[in-house]
């Protein structure tokens, strides 16, 4: 746990003084956001079979530098201080510090282009799960009439965890379409497919002998084996945002995964309401 602490604290200042940086000179076309969110997931142990359900409860500050519009190329900078409180697994419990700079591309004014990298460190209560992440995302998103829009991205991250166990690779693609009602109400539908090393969870040994030739431990946070191994993830979810104001704006949004790998399938809903305020 020291390794983690004393890398996550060296990121973390480093990232903070960026943060700083950047408000400073930057506050053209940049705002904060301070959120709080109300979320559940109905098998947050990613278990085959015998799945453990939660709530949580969680709270964030942003830091948002999106591109002007003035010009075809402009940079942008995301940097997010999240934390989120488990009801009963409270050994989930993280905070976790993201700094995403980018640059974003507008060949066309219907069409626009964002490459970005970031890196975050993650603190979680259950120690062995804490992690530093680090990869890169590029999305596009087409305006199409006066009301419709749809957007594509491609997202790689290497997650490098306390426990090896917990570390992860992932490749990820998704797509999107959303419909603008009126200024201030939007909805949106789409669809995620990614590819890559997950830990799962295990109460017996499942028909497909899960756990051969693979990593495995047991979990105090689960009550389970835990395992990791490679597999396919499908995801569609819907969401819908609306603008009270200005600077008050809230989220809805549901989403069901189901996952396959060597040991099985497994399912998950998930879903949550969250309140903004823009300043």
């Amino acid at each position: 746990m020291a390794f983690f602490a004393d890398r996550a604290v060296k990121h973390f200042l480093g990232l903070f003084f960026c943060l700083l940086t950047l408000f400073c000179s930057s506050r053209v076309s940049a705002e904060w956001e301070a959120g709080a969110k109300l979320g559940f997931d109905s098998n947050v142990d990613r278990a085959i079979g015998n799945e453990q359900s939660d709530a949580y409860l969680s709270a964030s500050l942003s830091f948002l530098r999106g591109a002007s519009g003035e010009s075809r190329i402009d940079w942008t900078m995301a940097a997010t201080l999240e934390g989120s409180a488990f009801f009963r697994l409270t050994d989930l419990s993280y905070g976790a510090l993201t700094l995403a700079p980018g640059i974003t591309l507008i060949p066309h004014r219907l069409w626009t282009i964002n490459l970005s990298a970031f890196i975050q460190a993650k603190g979680v209560a259950d120690s062995d799960q804490s992690a530093l992440a680090y990869g890169g995302k590029v999305s596009m998103r087409q305006e199409i009439g006066k009301d419709f829009y749809t957007g594509q991205y491609y997202i790689y991250r290497d997650s490098r965890a306390e426990e090896d166990i917990y570390s992860y690779v992932e490749n990820a693609l998704g797509i999107y379409v959303g419909k603008n009602w009126s200024r201030a109400f939007y909805t949106e539908i789409g669809y995620e497919y990614s590819y890559g090393e997950s830990f799962r969870t295990l109460d017996i040994e499942t028909p497909r002998g899960a756990g051969k030739g693979k990593q495995h431990r047991y979990s105090q946070t689960f009550g389970k084996e835990v395992i990791k191994e490679k597999v396919n993830r499908h995801s569609i979810g819907i969401s819908a945002g609306i603008d009270w104001t200005k600077e008050l704006f809230s989220t809805v949004a549901y989403a069901y995964t189901g996952v396959d790998g060597d040991s099985g399938f497994s399912s998950s809903h998930s879903g949550f309401i969250s309140l903004g305020y823009r300043f």
